[in-house]
């Protein structure tokens, strides 16, 4: 039996490909030995190499199934190198319910019964890769069997029946109601907005919100934003050593991101002139200097946003950092949603340009009707491919906030000049 798996994110030279690559592998703790996953360590390597993000997702999601796949008595004289040719779309799907049993047990609204089979449905694709380059795997990735069906009242009373140690006795549609309503946010409010971004012990991840509010930009294409840029990005560069800084938008380019998309987005003058304010004047010379100390090199240009202790910053940081921030938040003001993201930040953005687009014609039927040119420039911006799905999700987030404040227009989408912070700051006033 497994005692436990390693999670560890390496980088080296790859010399097939020419480049220095980063990603994550698995090492597996079993009768006092440690072995290299080798399978999944060769996929986390050829299908998750361009994103860290997405490498520890893999990782994370493979050494969950792994430890759970030890514990049956048909694993036990398995070697965990070979798990990936004994796994069969029934264990799969145990694994699932097994999950749903455990929060059961805890009482706990999370992980929801859609959270374990999306989960599953990740991992379909290391079984898929498996099957690709040709080796051997008993799970057949196009079969629904692969998924429980959580909604059959069998399956709730199974999951029920094992789960005895529940003290109150709630069963798992009860939990998955109370999950519903933590996560089903509206936009995140002006309020919350300012608490989370007060509540960070280190002002970059402060600054690196309000410029995710400003852009829509995901947590990694963040982090991937230089100080001075080059290429397309040339122009790119503290604002005030900007040229043409009387644009009140600035182009920029965001390279090889999700799926390895590029895309061009708009940039606020005024969230750029924030940022130098509240980071990289304050901030950035001192902890470029530690970056020196540290890597034995200047800290070069295509890297931005640093810690305290003068490392770049990556999405697995910015997802640590928020959950410590969002703790300090509840405490301060109860009313603070637990469930909000630094991803939230990203739905920001679209609704603001959706009031500004339609005004007031948003509450009226002829917003239901896809406008060409709204929802591409919605779609550049967040780099979606479902231009219908991502329009109408935003329509309606729009509408919302529109009904909330009918008959006062949202002044930080008619005043280009304006920052995030300086629209919050005014909104606390009640000057809007």
């Amino acid at each position: 039996m497994i005692e436990r798996i390693e999670t560890k994110e390496i980088t080296y030279y790859a010399y097939d490909l020419g480049i220095e690559v980063t990603h994550h592998i698995l090492i597996a703790h079993e009768n006092r030995k440690q072995v290299l996953l080798s399978y999944p360590n060769l996929f986390l390597y050829n299908c998750t190499r361009s994103a860290r993000g997405t490498s520890a997702r893999y990782a994370s999601l493979i050494s969950m199934l792994y430890r759970f796949l030890s514990t049956l008595p048909e694993f036990k004289d398995v070697d965990s190198g070979r798990f990936h040719a004994v796994v069969t779309n029934k264990h799969l799907k145990r694994w699932q319910v097994h999950r749903q049993v455990v929060r059961q047990n805890r009482g706990r609204t999370s992980p929801t019964c859609e959270t374990t089979i999306n989960d599953a449905k990740v991992l379909l694709n290391f079984f898929r890769w498996i099957t690709d380059v040709g080796y051997v795997t008993g799970v057949q990735v196009l079969l629904k069997t692969a998924f429980p069906n959580f909604k059959n009242k069998k399956m709730l009373s199974y999951i029920d029946a094992k789960a005895r140690t529940v003290i109150d006795g709630r069963n798992i549609s009860v939990l998955e109601r109370e999950s519903r309503q933590k996560r089903k946010l509206s936009l995140i409010t002006n309020k919350e907005i300012s608490l989370l971004a007060e509540s960070y012990t280190d002002p970059v991840y402060s600054a690196l919100f309000k410029f995710a509010l400003g852009t829509a930009m995901r947590p990694s294409e963040l982090c991937k934003y230089p100080l001075y840029g080059n290429g397309v990005n040339k122009h790119i560069a503290p604002q005030s050593e900007m040229r043409n800084s009387s644009n009140p938008i600035v182009k920029y380019t965001v390279i090889r991101s999700k799926r390895g998309k590029t895309r061009e987005i708009a940039i606020n003058q005024a969230d750029l002139k924030e940022l130098e304010r509240t980071y990289i004047n304050p901030h950035y010379r001192d902890r470029a200097k530690l970056y020196k100390e540290k890597y034995g090199e200047d800290c070069p240009p295509s890297i931005l946003f640093l810690t305290k202790a003068g490392d770049p910053i990556d999405g697995d940081r910015i997802s640590r950092r928020t959950t410590d921030a969002k703790k300090k938040a509840v405490a301060k003001d109860e009313s603070f949603r637990s469930a909000i993201r630094f991803y939230d930040s990203r739905g920001w953005w679209p609704t603001m340009f959706l009031i500004k687009f339609f005004k007031d014609d948003l509450l009226t039927k002829n917003a239901d009707a896809l406008y060409a040119a709204c929802a591409e420039a919605i779609r550049n911006q967040l780099g979606h491919e479902d231009i219908d799905t991502t329009y109408k999700h935003y329509i309606d987030m729009a509408r919302l906030l529109l009904m909330a404040h009918q008959g006062k227009v949202n002044e930080l989408i008619t005043a280009p000049e304006e920052s995030v912070s300086d629209f919050m700051r005014r909104m606390d006033e009640g000057l809007w």
